[in-house]
C-alpha cells in the first residue's frame, strides 16, 4: 500500500523522479529470483559465518536487486567488505547492537563461540530476532545496472543507516518505537533524500546510482535525526 510521506528532513533534498526510459536501468530481479538468491546467500552465511548472521539477514533484511547487482553482491571474488558476504559482518553487528540499544536484548550473549551452547540458545535467538523484526527491518532496492559507482552506492547507503542506528552516538531511537528502512539506489536521483511516513515508522532513503552525492553520510544521518527521540 502506498504511503504518504512527511516533508523531507533538514539537510535531505527532495528529488522528483522522472519516468525511466526502457534502457536507463536494469529491471530489478523478480521476487522469486530475489528469494532464491537470498536463500542461497543466507545458506552461505550460515555455513561460513554464523547462525545469528544468517537469521538476521533472513528475517530482517530484504534484498531487491537487479541481476547485475546480485552478481556483484554475491561475487566470490569480493572477499573483503566490498562484497555482500563480508559486509554482512557489519550490517548484522549494527542491527544486533540496535537490538540491544532498544532494550530488546543482547543477541551476542546468546550467540556465543561455544557451538554447543549456541545451538542450545537458538530458540532464544529466534525469539529475540522475532521481537527485533517487529521493530526494525531493512530493505535494499537496486533496480539499476551495477556499473561504475552504482554497486558502491548500493552498499554505501544501507551501511550509513545501520552504522548510525547501531554504532554512532548519541544513540538513535525512533520516536515511534519502530524503524523500517527502505534504501533505494536510483539512476535518476541527483542527491540524497530522506522521507519519513506520518506515523514515524517508515523511513525511505534514496540516492543517486552513478555519482556520489556531497556529504552523503551527513545527509542520511541528519535525515534520520528528525525522528530521533534522543536528539
Amino acid at each position: 500500500m502506498a504511503l504518504t510521506f512527511a516533508t523531507l528532513t533538514t539537510g535531505a533534498i527532495a528529488q522528483t523522479t522522472k519516468p525511466v526510459s526502457t534502457g536507463a536501468a536494469t529491471t530489478v530481479a523478480a521476487p522469486a529470483e530475489d528469494k532464491e538468491k537470498k536463500d542461497e546467500f543466507v545458506e552461505r552465511l550460515f555455513s561460513e559465518q554464523s547462525y545469528l548472521n544468517a537469521q538476521i539477514v533472513d528475517k530482517c533484511f530484504t534484498l531487491k536487486l537487479s541481476p547485475t547487482c546480485w552478481a556483484a553482491f554475491t561475487d566470490p571474488a569480493k572477499t573483503g567488505n566490498d562484497g555482500g558476504f563480508g559486509a554482512m559482518r557489519y550490517w548484522v553487528r549494527y542491527a544486533a547492537e540496535y537490538c540491544k540499544r532498544e532494550g530488546i536484548g543482547d543477541l551476542y550473549e546468546l550467540a556465543v563461540d561455544d557451538k554447543k551452547v549456541e545451538k542450545e540458545n537458538r530458540p532464544m535467538i529466534d525469539e529475540m530476532i522475532k521481537n527485533l523484526r517487529s521493530k526494525f527491518s531493512l530493505t535494499v532496492e537496486a533496480p539499476v545496472e551495477c556499473r561504475g559507482k552504482a554497486y558502491e552506492m548500493m552498499m554505501r547507503y544501507p551501511f550509513e543507516v545501520v552504522e548510525r542506528i547501531g554504532y554512532k552516538t548519541p544513540e538513535w531511537s525512533p520516536k515511534s518505537g519502530e524503524a523500517h528502512f527502505t534504501v533505494t539506489v536510483l539512476p535518476t536521483a541527483k542527491d540524497i533524500a530522506v522521507k519519513i511516513s506520518p506515523d514515524g515508522k517508515q523511513f525511505m532513503i534514496s540516492g543517486p546510482a552513478y555519482v556520489e552525492a556531497y556529504s552523503t553520510a551527513d545527509k542520511i544521518w541528519n535525515g534520520l535525526e528528525r525522528a530521533n527521540k534522543n536528539r
